[in-house]
């Protein structure tokens, strides 16, 4: 098997991987009287883990031949956000239970792992400038926004850090986001930077 037959099948695998954990839960939760598939895709583990499946599988059927700028700073994205959804789950997360262990370890580690050893294996044929890549905050900012918004409404919130009912409510909510902001510009220089260094 060649070098980009050997990608191709890495990123289908994984993407299949993804969307069979993800299925998988859902199906079950739509087992259960009172499971919500608006809150459950909600959790930025999800809307990350469908948006990496996404690029996987485009990724697996076009490896070859020049890629555009786009596609390289969407791969880029990817990277960041499974990248944060590995590590906020490993500090702040990692102690809850889960109902599948099995899912919980395909979207919260086997697939920030993925992305990250695609980004270094299959490197950005373009050069990506950090004015470019700070874009990639724009997701998350919305997610937030978005977050807050709908929790103000039906009183969910998919994260014990973005819930304004604790004590400190949205002033500590605010902290526990620009830390986490913060963490994720670190994330988009390094990111940038390897990509750069290995590729174009």
């Amino acid at each position: 098997m060649g070098r980009d037959a050997a990608i191709r099948a890495y990123r289908a695998l994984a993407a299949l991987a993804v969307l069979a954990a993800i299925g998988y839960q859902v199906g079950k939760g739509l087992e259960h009287r009172g499971f919500s598939a608006t809150d459950y895709f909600s959790y930025f583990t999800e809307l990350s883990n469908l948006f990496a499946a996404a690029i996987f599988l485009y990724g697996a059927v076009r490896v070859a031949g020049p890629q555009s700028r786009t596609l390289e700073l969407l791969r880029g994205a990817v990277v960041m956000y499974m990248l944060t959804t590995g590590i906020v789950y490993a500090v702040l997360l990692s102690g809850q239970d889960v109902t599948y262990p099995w899912v919980n370890t395909i979207v919260h580690r086997i697939m920030p792992i993925a992305v990250a050893a695609d980004w270094i294996i299959d490197p950005p044929r373009t050069r990506l400038e950090l004015r470019q890549t700070i874009l990639w905050m724009s997701f998350p900012i919305l997610y937030i926004a978005y977050t807050l918004a709908r929790g103000a409404i039906v009183n969910f919130y998919p994260y014990f850090f973005v819930n304004p009912h604790r004590h400190g409510g949205y002033a500590l909510v605010a902290g526990d986001c620009l830390a986490i902001s913060v963490g994720m510009i670190g994330l988009i220089a390094g990111i940038t930077w390897v990509g750069n260094r290995r590729g174009g």
